[in-house]
C-alpha cells in the first residue's frame, strides 16, 4: 500500500510540476547520475564502516605512514558523510536506496533544490556522482595502504 500511495504521489508530482518534454528528459539523465551515485555509495559503505577498526590499528603503530594513512581515513570518512548529508533527489522521480547497515544513512529531499532548472538539477546530479567516485577511490587507495602497513 505504502510504495503505492508513494507511486501515485510520484505521478502526481510529474503531472503537476509542468515540465516540458526537453525538461523532463534532462531530469531522467539528472535521476541516471543520481542512481549511479547511489550504486557507488552502497558499494563504498562498506569500507566507510571499517575505518574505525582500521584506525585503531593504525594509531598503535606509531609511525609516521601509519599517522598520515588514520588521518586520510578520517577525512575520507568525513568527506562520506558529508557528501551523504548533501545529496538530494531529483523531484518526481522514483528511486529506490538500500543500506545493509543502515546505520543512519539517508539523504534529503532538499526544497531549496525541488525547482532547480533542470539542467542545473542534472549538473548537480552529475557533480555529485563524480565526487562519491572520487571518494570511492581514494577510500579504496587508503584502505589498500592501511593494510599494507598492518
Amino acid at each position: 500500500m505504502r510504495n503505492f500511495i508513494l507511486f501515485c504521489l510520484a505521478l502526481s508530482l510529474a503531472a503537476c510540476s509542468g515540465k516540458t518534454d526537453a525538461d523532463q528528459s534532462i531530469l531522467n539523465e539528472a535521476a541516471t547520475f543520481h542512481n549511479e551515485a547511489i550504486n557507488v555509495q552502497e558499494q563504498v559503505e562498506p569500507l566507510i564502516d571499517e575505518i574505525d577498526s582500521v584506525r585503531t590499528v593504525l594509531i598503535k603503530k606509531m609511525t609516521p605512514e601509519a599517522k598520515i594513512t588514520a588521518q586520510s581515513l578520517d577525512s575520507l570518512k568525513t568527506a562520506f558523510e558529508q557528501w551523504e548529508e548533501n545529496l538530494v533527489e531529483v523531484p518526481g522521480m522514483k528511486h529506490e536506496h538500500h543500506h545493509e547497515h543502515d546505520k543512519g544513512h539517508h539523504h534529503h529531499h532538499n526544497s531549496d533544490t525541488k525547482d532547480l532548472p533542470a539542467d542545473q538539477m542534472r549538473d548537480l546530479q552529475q557533480a555529485f556522482l563524480t565526487n562519491i567516485k572520487q571518494i570511492q577511490q581514494q577510500t579504496q587507495q587508503a584502505m589498500e595502504q592501511a593494510k599494507s602497513i598492518q
